[in-house]
């Protein structure tokens, strides 16, 4: 299959909402690439600037031995039709096709375009074999510059139905908050602010603040599982037990960056 050439993503300016101004969405050869990118759709404002970027993992294909080159040229099939699929969905400023390493692709790309938000599909997996075999959830939640959509079915191409956002005082929440809040205005869904009454001994005076809030028993990550449904979208600061919610919840997780999201 001829492959087409490399080229640099250029993204037009930053729209208004800055942290939806430039969204980047991975693509690979699994259908969870077409849910981030209709997700991704969804979030990004009329605006903003939407690029796909098509990752061959061609070098998988090397475990096939004899026939990896029968099993490289079926792995740039399946991902040129996954990026067709998504593509129909999303309606991209920009698409692109190349082989590599998804991770590696993404994380080049988020630098060179200076890209707010990078979306991937996350595969059906849970938290310690994702850790185990490099589930690139989990390595760009570590190493991206910029913010997480992990995304999962539920929601889009159109909206999720709510908002859900871990509350208990912090810096790192209070962003989280204002992100989902704001998201929550623009969307036109209802935000659910959670307080957990294991997280901190305020946890009755941030319920006071927030006539909107629901309050659970037990621990942040559990309150926010609990208060999810497959049509939420979390929103989470990186290093505020993003992890743990990105694998204890069944719902797409929107993790911010990391100035816009830890203490």
């Amino acid at each position: 299959m001829e492959r087409a050439p490399t080229a640099r993503l250029e993204f037009s300016p930053p729209a208004p909402d800055p942290l939806f101004g430039r969204v980047l969405v991975g693509v690979d050869d699994t259908p969870e690439s077409v849910v981030a990118a209709a997700q991704a759709r969804a979030l990004t404002p009329a605006d903003g600037h939407l690029a796909v970027v098509a990752v061959a993992e061609t070098y998988f294909a090397a475990q096939a031995g004899a026939a990896a080159r029968f099993a490289e040229g079926g792995v740039e099939t399946e991902t040129a039709d996954v990026l067709e699929q998504a593509c129909e969905l999303a309606e991209p400023d920009e698409r692109r096709f190349t082989a590599g390493r998804l991770v590696d692709v993404l994380r080049a790309e988020c630098r060179r375009s200076n890209a707010t938000l990078v979306a991937v599909g996350a595969r059906p997996q849970r938290r310690l074999s994702a850790a185990v075999f490099g589930g690139h959830e989990v390595e760009l939640l570590h190493g991206a510059s910029c913010a997480l959509l992990v995304a999962r079915p539920g929601w889009g191409p159109a909206k999720p139905s709510r908002v859900v956002v871990g509350v208990d005082g912090s810096e790192t929440s209070q962003a989280a908050e204002s992100v989902g809040r704001a998201l929550s205005a623009r969307l036109g869904c209802a935000i659910v602010p959670v307080v957990a009454l294991a997280a901190r001994p305020g946890a009755e005076v941030l319920r006071l603040e927030r006539e909107d809030a629901v309050v659970a028993p037990g621990e942040l990550v559990d309150a926010v599982a609990r208060a999810a449904d497959e049509r939420t979208l979390v929103v989470a600061g990186r290093g505020h037990d993003a992890e743990r919610i990105v694998y204890a919840t069944r719902c797409s997780v929107l993790v911010l960056p990391t100035e816009a999201g830890d203490a």
